[in-house]
């Protein structure tokens, strides 16, 4: 299914699908907010920009799922 949805919407990035909530998990991005709800093992949103190494160079993050950092802010820290 995400394949298919990777492919209709010309994603061009690899997606990962997480339905335990394993990795989000075991990085402790799993949103408390839902605890105890049928939408429990969402993730928190967040962004993580990393070096060719694997090393974090920056994280964006917010407490709302509706609130994302802005695209032209990422490209900004990007070109630092």
């Amino acid at each position: 299914m995400l394949a298919q949805f990777a492919e209709r919407e010309k994603v061009g990035f690899t997606l990962l699908s997480d339905p335990k909530a394993e990795i989000i998990g075991a990085f402790g991005l799993i949103n408390e907010r839902f605890r105890g709800t049928a939408w429990y093992g969402v993730a928190l949103p967040i962004t993580f920009v990393f070096d060719t190494k694997g090393i974090v160079l920056h994280r964006f993050s917010q407490r709302d799922y509706k609130n994302r950092p802005d695209v032209n802010e990422i490209l900004k820290i990007l070109k630092k």
